[in-house]
């Protein structure tokens, strides 16, 4: 079972996220609005559009200027050599042709929710680029087994990365899952991700979020 990534995570890690932050600030430029929106401590999954390649480490190396996370990603970016550095890294491997879904990947995830974690997704579960996609329903399915709420935050311009666009990740409102009174989860999981996804999309590059 996962334990918390703060208790058990290399300096290492942090240099590598610090690595990042420095290049993505080099090439292209990149500011991050909201930081004081994640919790310093205590469960919270971070969900986040997904556009680019370049998504990952600029998402990664923001968040983890608060705290480390874990982040769900496809399981072939665990093959060796780099199998060993995105377990440390705090990976969860995930089989995206699992017919239903991975089960074991949401179990873990939701373990190390529940151990007060910090948990980074993509509802969308791939890049959309510039297709208009339906969340899957497992970002609900986490926040109700593990009880953690939802941080939306989104990223813009890392499909610019390479024309040096200016990179920006912001952070919005928590939204809490809340059971239905008429007990249909399943419509209830479809409902929570798409509000999610309306959250993340929501946020617009220049207006600061209200309290900030």
């Amino acid at each position: 079972m996962p334990v918390s990534p703060e208790k058990t995570r290399p300096l290492l890690l942090r240099l590598v996220y610090l690595f990042f932050r420095t290049a993505l600030r080099l090439i292209s430029s990149i500011r991050v609005i909201g930081l004081d929106r994640i919790p310093r401590t205590g469960s919270v999954i971070i969900a986040a559009n997904h556009i680019s390649n370049v998504d990952p480490p600029a998402l990664l190396s923001s968040i983890g200027l608060v705290r480390l996370p874990y982040i769900m990603t496809k399981k072939e970016l665990f093959r060796w050599p780099f199998g060993w550095f995105f377990l440390r890294w705090g990976g969860i491997p995930v089989d995206r042709k699992r017919e239903g879904g991975d089960l074991g990947a949401l179990r873990g995830a939701v373990s190390a929710l529940k151990d007060g974690g910090c948990l980074a997704i993509f509802p969308e579960g791939t890049r959309a680029k510039g297709r208009d996609l339906k969340p899957k329903l497992g970002v609900a399915l986490m926040a109700h087994k593990s009880g953690a709420p939802v941080l939306p935050v989104r990223l813009f311009n890392t499909d610019k990365f390479l024309k040096l666009g200016k990179i920006t990740v912001k952070y919005g409102s928590l939204r809490y899952f809340e059971p239905p009174a008429d007990g249909d989860m399943k419509a209830a999981y479809a409902k929570f991700s798409e509000d999610v996804m309306t959250d993340i999309f929501s946020i617009t590059e220049e207006q600061q979020p209200h309290g900030n």
